[in-house]
This record gives C-alpha cells, structure tokens and sequence, in this order.
C-alpha cells in the first residue's frame, strides 16, 4: 500500500534526498499503520512524536491507514 509522508526537522534526514524541504514523498509500506510508515522509514517511536493522518492529530501509533493517506510526522518539540 502507498501512502504520502512529509517530514520535519530532524526528521528531515529520514527522506529521500531529492525532496524539497516540506515536500511530500510517495513511501510503500506493508503494514497499514502509523507503525509500518515508521519503521519502512527507519524511524523509532520515540523520534516521532507528533503525527497527523490527512490534518487529524493521531497518537495510536497503531492506527490504520488507508491508501493515498497523508501522514506528517514531527520529532519531539522544546523550548524555554
């Protein structure tokens, strides 16, 4: 199944090297979830801490997917 991934800061290095920053890539994945773009992409779950399925925040990292999704992930945020 495809779904279309956009990573962000440090996150970033994660995508293939020709995408624009913000850029939206194609990723093939086996497992239908939150999980399966994860770890095709070789990223923990602790690295990715914020994520939005098509502008929904979902934080069940075994949430279903459904092909053509837009899944946008974040590393953990700080400041002071």
């Amino acid at each position: 199944m495809n779904v279309f991934v956009k990573l962000y800061a440090t996150l970033r290095r994660f995508a293939p090297d020709d995408v624009e920053l913000g850029g939206t890539f194609l990723v093939e994945i086996d497992t239908p979830t939150i999980n399966g773009v994860l770890k095709s992409l070789g990223i923990s779950a602790e690295q990715a801490k914020i994520i939005m399925v098509n502008g929904i925040r979902i934080t069940d990292y075994n949430h279903n997917l459904s092909p053509n999704d837009t899944i946008v992930i974040f590393p953990p945020v700080g400041g002071g």
